[in-house]
């Protein structure tokens, strides 16, 4: 892998989450998979392999290079593993703990008794990306996917000529013009949270359970509508929570996910390899499951006429060689300072090699993600041995603990009683 790998359009808006988290006083955009083992594993064993990547893969101890090439630039850092005792909230402070990402520092393992904590920056790659990296990790295999194919470049390529990209992004601008009409107002705009940590909680349903979400999910959605049915679910409830809030919007924005590898394809390892598609909603769309679904499934073919996918990453790649603080202005801007309403992921089934981790069996795995403020809430859900999980985040402040428990038990009550 080459030590001077640029930034993709993706990589960049995550430096510029990064970015804007820090400059809020966050830790940053850092995301988290948390593994609950059955064994101990040998620390310095870990730390070994992790020296054996960094050498075969420089980008682990690399920092953002800005300029007009944006860039990773080798350091010499190392990735860290570090033992801690057990103790309160714990795995929290360790998720609030920023990485050096300006030092070099992209990855860390944090090990407390039977509990790893993988720490990385989502500038350097995507979810799916670090399941795999996981993998890599826990079986000792000191090589693996190499650069690669870099599919999101190659789709922006596709795009035409500069003029038929720079025709492409100005649509695409135009459509997230249009959602001012109905201009969205989040709960961190509404409440306005000093600068502080993140929480999460893990809601994980039982084998039974999952399996009836999923009839439900395809009754309602058809085959392959997972995702379908846990973006619907999850508007309905957070309508449901601005009102408890009295925090009334006119609308909501939703960033989707959408992976550009092909089915199968793990390379490129180290990048972004997701365009984010903004979808809008309206308040009388989610009085129930059934508006929902048909509002998602409207925005969803709505982006395959238009074309939505290939706008969006073309005007990512164009803006990509702005500075960070030049191309968050105009992030939010679109909204008139918002960023969207929630954060919501759909990571879908967790990449199969994880099932041990160093020879011990892995009994429990969360994803935890970071959420800029605004929104200061998110969610993101993943299936572990075909067993739906769903995690949701909050920024301390946008949501006391009640209003978080309560918006997570609505959630798995709407995915079972659609």
């Amino acid at each position: 892998m080459s030590s001077g790998l640029q930034h993709n359009g993706s990589d960049t808006l995550m430096l510029g989450f990064d970015y804007e988290l820090r400059r809020r006083g966050y830790a940053g955009n850092s995301c988290q998979i948390v593994l609950d083992l059955d064994a101990v594993v040998d620390s310095g064993v870990l730390q070994q392999r992790l020296t054996e990547l960094a050498g075969h893969h420089p980008v682990l101890r690399a920092r953002p290079a800005r300029g007009f090439r944006s860039r990773w630039k080798p350091t010499r850092a190392m990735p860290r593993v570090r033992v801690h005792e057990p103790s309160e909230r714990l795995k929290e402070r360790m998720f609030n703990e920023p990485l050096d990402v300006r030092g070099g520092e992209l990855v860390r393992f944090d090990l407390v008794e039977r509990t790893v904590m993988f720490t990385w920056s989502h500038a350097l790659m995507d979810a799916k990306s670090a399941e795999y990296f996981l993998a890599l990790v826990g079986s000792g295999q000191a090589a693996g996917p190499d650069a690669g194919h870099d599919w999101y470049a190659e789709r922006a390529v596709r795009a035409g000529g500069l003029r038929a990209r720079g025709r492409q992004a100005w649509r695409e601008l135009d459509r997230l013009e249009a959602f001012k009409r109905a201009l969205p107002v989040s709960l961190a705009t509404h409440r306005r949270p000093k600068a502080g940590a993140m929480r999460y909680q893990v809601v994980a349903l039982s084998m039974e359970e999952t399996a009836r979400v999923r009839v439900q999910a395809l009754a309602m959605c058809g085959l392959l509508g997972d995702t379908n049915y846990h973006l619907a679910a999850a508007l309905v409830e957070l309508d449901r929570l601005h009102q408890r809030c009295g925090c009334a919007s006119a609308s909501y924005v939703v960033p989707v996910p959408v992976g550009l590898r092909p089915k199968g394809t793990r390379a490129p390892l180290f990048s972004n390899q997701i365009t984010m598609i903004l979808h809008q909603f309206f308040p009388e769309q989610l009085a129930s499951m059934t508006p929902a679904v048909s509002a998602v499934k409207a925005r969803h073919a709505d982006c395959a006429r238009g074309d939505f996918i290939n706008a969006g990453i073309t005007l990512a790649q164009l803006f990509r060689r702005l500075p960070l603080s030049v191309y968050m202005w105009i992030v939010k801007n679109e909204l008139r300072g918002e960023i969207c309403s929630l954060f919501f992921g759909d990571t879908g089934v967790v990449e199969p090699l994880l099932d041990s981790f160093m020879g011990a069996r892995i009994e429990s795995l969360a994803h935890v993600p970071a959420v800029t403020v605004p929104p200061g809430v998110g969610v993101v859900f993943y299936r572990f041995r075909e067993q739906l999980r769903f995690t949701v985040v909050h920024a301390e402040g946008v949501l006391s603990e009640a209003e978080a428990f309560g918006f997570a038990a609505g959630l798995r009550e709407r995915l079972l009683n659609p």
